[in-house]
């Protein structure tokens, strides 16, 4: 975005010298504006996938400080299930073809999401 607003600091100067005609200077500056909208979205594109990374950083950063509280478990007590588990789906039962039954289990967990 900077080397396009020098490049559009510069397209005005030549246009002002006279070193380019109107013609060019429509041109290169509808073409400059083009790519400075695409870099404007490809920006907004990657800050959203930045914030994310930052937010499932420290979601597992959470979950791994809960799991510390937890190193040595003997039983699954509720209260360790409601700290660590946020909702189990179960699914309808499948046959598949070769007449197997498969039920799955989808897991949730608390800040890092699913576990199949």
């Amino acid at each position: 975005m900077a080397e396009l607003t020098v490049i559009f600091k510069k397209l005005y100067e030549d246009r002002v010298l006279g070193t380019i005609d109107d013609d060019q200077f429509q041109m290169l500056s509808q073409e400059y504006a083009s790519e400075q909208l695409e870099l404007k979205a490809q920006i907004g594109s990657l800050n959203e996938t930045i914030s994310q990374a930052k937010s499932k950083t420290a979601d597992t950063a959470r979950f791994i400080s809960l799991a510390k509280k937890y190193t040595v478990l003997t039983e699954l007590t509720q209260e360790v299930l409601h700290t660590f588990v946020s909702r189990i789906e179960v699914h309808e039962r499948t046959i598949d073809s070769f007449g197997k039954e498969h039920q799955d289990i989808d897991i949730y967990f608390t800040h890092i999401g699913s576990v199949k």
